[in-house]
């Protein structure tokens, strides 16, 4: 048997913030996906706007969502890694996609490793992956990935599939890069019991509009206490002998 098919899969949980279907978006999203799949074994649950979108409005806490969106949320919560993809509506992400992510407990994505993408109508909102995707999963102490990839409408065929060559070696250097991140990631398959008690807080409690205080520098739910680091960084030199 190959080592390929011994490695434990990775939990990867997809994001496509585009609201049409069919949806450039989604297919980009996919095209990383499947290239992904050929280079690690995954497990994959991916979320679509298109089809839960209109389930998202009107809801300020976490536990008015449907039960098919919290769902969604607590597996994202668990995941070991994160593809999210969104159009550019207005120089940003739509404001569904940023209400969902409102509902993301905003400790349980701390280390995560996330991979970005977005689509748009030209080249001119491709910084809306430094600018405004960023900033957003650097708030949740998530890992970004170094690379990520934006696509623009002459990258699809008419029938919304990735035609472009360019694109799809983007694709291919966001993975190649994203590998030893990932092949790493040391909360393979034992985030969602790591993160499971969060996940149960924020559905009681968690709202959009509540005041919510947190460190400055939280803890990981995938790598050791910062206080195991501390001890190893700063540890306490030996007094010296006074003769």
């Amino acid at each position: 048997m190959s080592n390929f098919a011994q490695q434990k899969p990775l939990n990867i949980v997809a994001v496509s913030g585009g609201l049409n279907n069919p949806s450039k978006t989604e297919s980009l999203v996919q095209a990383i996906i499947d290239e992904l799949g050929e280079a690690t074994p995954i497990h994959v649950h991916f979320i679509k706007f298109s089809e839960i979108g209109h389930l998202l409005g009107g809801a300020i806490y976490r536990n008015q969502l449907p039960e098919q969106i919290q769902a969604d949320l607590a597996k994202l919560e668990a995941a070991d890694a994160l593809i999210v993809g969104t159009p550019v509506y207005r120089a940003s992400f739509t404001g569904l996609f940023k209400h969902f992510f409102d509902f993301v407990e905003q400790t349980a994505l701390v280390d995560v490793p996330v991979l970005l993408a977005a689509s748009g109508g030209s080249d001119r909102h491709a910084l809306v992956l430094e600018h405004q995707l960023r900033p957003l999963f650097s708030f949740f102490q998530a890992q970004t990935l170094p690379i990520g990839v934006y696509a623009t409408d002459k990258d699809f065929s008419a029938e919304y599939t990735v035609k472009s060559e360019q694109l799809l070696d983007r694709i291919k250097l966001a993975v190649a890069r994203a590998l030893p991140v990932l092949e790493w990631a040391p909360a393979k398959g034992e985030r969602a019991a790591a993160v499971k008690d969060k996940t149960e807080q924020a559905k009681q409690n968690l709202g959009i509009n509540k005041l919510i205080e947190q460190e400055e520098v939280l803890p990981s739910a995938a790598v050791p206490s910062l206080d195991a680091a501390e001890t190893r960084l700063h540890h306490k030199k030996p007094k010296q002998q006074v003769a």
